[in-house]
């Protein structure tokens, strides 16, 4: 005679969890963005932009017109709290005749962007710098917060 085997049932429903539990991780995650935000902060990455350059009858470079630029830089914890954005402050920079630096006697065509903005950084006053840095800074990053969600709004 042939046996029969019997064959044991698994077991295929999915318990869920409870909903305190849920609840509980959901809180957690907030918590951890929560102290995430407090630590990361937006910083502003400045640069110089060269917009046009004033050389002599020699093609000896005179005058420098350049853009000191500054970007918002925003952690991924804080896009919902900042808008990205940059902003600009034009300046010049007219060199003077006892000046050393790499290209002071070259041709325009053989001086390069980086010898330029190396002069730029070298040159200008600190204070200067400072004072376009604090303007650029004002512009993106204000001292009030403008709301417009307001949490009574129906």
């Amino acid at each position: 005679m042939a046996q029969k085997k019997t064959k044991a049932k698994k077991n295929t429903r999915k318990r869920k969890p409870a909903k305190t539990t849920i609840v509980n991780l959901k809180n957690n995650v907030e918590e951890k963005l929560r102290e995430l935000r407090k630590k990361e902060k937006p910083f502003i990455r400045y640069s110089f932009h060269i917009n046009s350059i004033k050389v002599d009858a020699n093609n000896i470079l005179e005058e420098v017109i350049y853009d000191y630029r500054g970007v918002l830089v925003i952690p991924k914890s804080q896009k919902d709290n900042y808008k990205p954005g940059n902003v600009s402050v034009t300046g010049v920079y007219i060199l003077s005749n006892g000046l050393k630096w790499n290209g002071s006697n070259k041709d325009m065509s053989k001086v390069s962007k980086s010898d330029v903005i190396n002069l730029l950084k070298d040159n200008i006053r600190e204070g200067y710098i400072d004072s376009m840095k604090q303007t650029i800074e004002k512009e993106l990053m204000p001292e009030f917060k403008i709301i417009n969600d307001l949490p009574w709004k129906y």
